[in-house]
């Protein structure tokens, strides 16, 4: 059982993973496929200019951020929706019992958590987010996470500086005193809870 909560899990971030994602995903298809009336929605997030993190502060800075982020989402997120780390800077949330009114509250939700809490820092994390609910949006596991990365990408371009630093990551430069690429080991992982 050890082994089978491991093979779940990002040992960054303390998520699950996308293997775990795509098979509650698919256990969620088919119980909706059961259930007349049913819906859920599916939720894609990804860091804006995570690149520019990792090239102006290091790649522990970049981990540390991650690692915030999961933390923020864990936190603001309901119990039983299912929060993973997709790999890279790229997060997903499964919301069960979710239609489409229901997705687009909790992003809202969600947005405000996150400027709140990045009033509190010097390096401020963007996201950009992107949901799909079933079966308005898609009937399968691949068509439900091409819709939402779809919409996740129009609302990056809605929001996204091409070529602009944002100002914070030259505070969060200045104040932390990095100015080249990240040499040491990776920061080591907050517990989150398991969902």
């Amino acid at each position: 059982r050890r082994f089978r909560a491991l093979a779940y899990c990002d040992p960054l971030t303390g998520l699950r993973n996308r293997r775990y994602l795509e098979q509650r995903l698919h256990e969620e298809i088919g119980r909706s496929r059961r259930i007349s009336d049913a819906c859920f929605s599916l939720l894609m997030i990804d860091v804006d200019d995570f690149k520019q993190i990792n090239d102006l502060l290091g790649h522990t800075e970049g981990d540390r951020a991650l690692q915030w982020v999961a933390r923020l989402l864990e936190d603001t997120l309901r119990e039983h929706d299912i929060c993973c780390r997709l790999g890279g800077d790229e997060f997903a949330v499964l919301l069960p019992e979710t239609d489409e009114e229901g997705a687009a509250l909790l992003v809202e939700r969600l947005r405000h958590e996150l400027a709140r809490a990045n009033s509190e820092r010097v390096l401020q994390v963007h996201l950009s987010f992107g949901a799909a609910t079933w079966p308005v949006e898609g009937t399968s596991a691949e068509t439900m996470m091409r819709a939402a990365d779809r919409d996740m990408y129009r609302d990056k371009g809605a929001h996204k500086q091409e070529f602009i630093t944002h100002p914070s990551l030259r505070a969060a430069e200045d104040t932390l005193g990095w100015y080249g690429p990240a040499t040491g080991t990776p920061a080591a992982p907050h517990p989150t809870e398991q969902r």
